[in-house]
This record gives C-alpha cells, sequence and structure tokens, in this order.
C-alpha cells in the first residue's frame, strides 16, 4: 500500500522571518502534536518522531530559549514514537533547566497524553477527551475464511515464533503468552512513566489507568491534569514558570506554499483512502499502539 504526502518546509518565527536563535528576547517555542503519533517525519496530519524531537534537541542549549508550549490534539501513536518525545522533554525539564507546559485540544489520550505527561503544567479543556492509558495490538484472524473456502496458506520461516500474529492462523498459547508478557511490560512502563511525569505515586496512576478516557473535568478532578484553559492560560503559566514577563512564543511560521500543500496533501489523501483515521489498513507487521481503542480505530 502506499501512501501519498506531501510537505514543505517552514521556519520558526515570531513575526516575520526571525529565526528562532537570532531572537534576542527570552522565548518559548510552540510545539504542536495532531494526528497520529509515529517514527519517522511529521506529516500534515500526524506527528512524527524524529521531526519533533529535532526541534527539540535544537534549543537544549538555547540560553534565549526558556521552556515549550505544547499544544496537544492526538489519540496516540506508536509506543516507541510516544515514549522517545516523552523521555527527551523529560529530558529538557531536569537536565537542561526548560519549562514545558501542555494545552490540550479536543483530544489528548494514550500516547498523546503519554506526551503531556511530560509537562510541568497542563492545561485541558473542559470538553477534551483524555487519558486511555493502555496498550493495544490488533491483529486480525481469516484463518476460518480461508478454510470456508479451501484456501492453505503455506508458510517458510527460520523461528518457531516467526509468523506470531500471523492472519493466517489461530494464535498458539506461547504465542498468545509473549504477546500479553509484551502488552504487559510495555503497559507497566507507560504507568510509571506517567507517575514519574505527574510526580504522582504509582498506585494512583494505576487505578486511573485500564484504558479508561476522561474529560477535562474529570481529568483535573482526578489529578491527570492540572487546571482547566487553553494557549492564553498556559502561556501565562509557561511565563510564570521561566520567571519572565511577556514571554515571546516562536512558531513554526506557514508560508503560501506551505498552506496549498496542507490542503492538496489532505485532498489526495482522501482521493485515494489515506485520509479516514476510522479506516484499518493491512498489518504488515506486529505494531503496538497507544492510543483510545473505544473511539476510533486508528490508522497503522
Amino acid at each position: 500500500m502506499v501512501h501519498i504526502a506531501i510537505q514543505a518546509k517552514s521556519k520558526i518565527t515570531k513575526t516575520g522571518n526571525v529565526n528562532v536563535f537570532k531572537n534576542s528576547l527570552d522565548s518559548a517555542i510552540l510545539l504542536k502534536v495532531e494526528g497520529e503519533i509515529h517514527s519517522g517525519k511529521s506529516t500534515y496530519q500526524s506527528t512524527g518522531a524524529d521531526t519533533v524531537l529535532a526541534k527539540l534537541r535544537e534549543i537544549e542549549d538555547s540560553n534565549e530559549i526558556k521552556g515549550v508550549l505544547i499544544e496537544v490534539n492526538s489519540p496516540g501513536g506508536t509506543v516507541g514514537a510516544s515514549q522517545e518525545i516523552f523521555e527527551q522533554l523529560m529530558y529538557l525539564r531536569e537536565k537542561k533547566n526548560k519549562k514545558v507546559v501542555v494545552s490540550m485540544k479536543d483530544l489528548a489520550a494514550s500516547g498523546g497524553y503519554y506526551i503531556a505527561s511530560a509537562a510541568d503544567y497542563i492545561y485541558t479543556e473542559a470538553g477534551t477527551i483524555t487519558g486511555s492509558i493502555g496498550v493495544i495490538t490488533v491483529s486480525p484472524n481469516i484463518s476460518g475464511l480461508l478454510k470456508k473456502h479451501s484456501i492453505e496458506m503455506r508458510v517458510y520461516k527460520a523461528g518457531k515464533y516467526k509468523d506470531i500474529l500471523s492472519m493466517f492462523k489461530d494464535s498458539t498459547e506461547e504465542e498468545d503468552s509473549i504477546i500479553e508478557g509484551l502488552l504487559s511490560d510495555t503497559y507497566n512502563r507507560f504507568i510509571a512513566d506517567v507517575a514519574r511525569g505527574r510526580k504522582k505515586k504509582v498506585s494512583l496512576i494505576e487505578k486511573l489507568a485500564e484504558g479508561k478516557i476522561y474529560s477535562g473535568e474529570a481529568a483535573v478532578k482526578n489529578k491527570l491534569v492540572d487546571e482547566i484553559g487553553g494557549r492564553r492560560e498556559a502561556l501565562s503559566k509557561l511565563s510564570e514558570l521561566c520567571g519572565v514577563n511577556n514571554l515571546q512564543l516562536l512558531e513554526d511560521d506557514e508560508s503560501p506554499f506551505d498552506r496549498f500543500f496542507n490542503i492538496m496533501g489532505t485532498k489526495l489523501s482522501l482521493a485515494v483512502g489515506f485520509g479516514n483515521t476510522f479506516s484499518i489498513k493491512q498489518l504488515k507487521s506486529p505494531i503496538l499502539l497507544l492510543m483510545p481503542g473505544a473511539l476510533s480505530l486508528q490508522e497503522l
């Protein structure tokens, strides 16, 4: 299956074409985590860990960049990508004395919440859907369908478990045990990282996990986030944490070409059936996802 993606580069600016590293004022960068979270580079409909990490690593040693404001609107994504971004944000907090504040939008669940939990302070809208601390892996089983039509699959492999999660056969008890162990390890790490980022007891996060989803208001009551608010409140809190009045917020400067490619990329994706976040694509390999399974079927 071929994915079509069109992307143009943009600068990080305050106003005009002022590069973030040439800005003489105390500043913070705006980082958007939107759509599916995955490894590789971001597209207009998803967030790539490589793109996010490159931006975060650029500001590590900048004296002018005091912090990061992250806007999250994501249902989650792959485990490794979510963990990479989480760890980099914690590194900025713990080792580089950068302040991190999150503003949640419509959806900040599972991998989206994983990343948000690395912040010093989290704002959410009252109607935001968040939480979904859990791990899911999916694998269709069409062996019954093949048998009904007298179709047999011949599989050649070196390694007893090489075809684990194959859609062409039933899983064995041993294979189920392996997958359950993998999910359990990832789930426990997810809980531990959230507890670390939020500075809460693991026992508290365990009670709030299990894939449960929360409204913004419920998340505040359960201390998964800190306060109801949007970008204005988040920037004000970030300025306070950085000890700077009127902190300048620097963000990607979208050119007319960016907007054009954004529109065309979306239309092309929809035209060939790749833009629907509720579709199921063929699993080419076992994939672990951090996503709110109760809400949607995330693209793989």
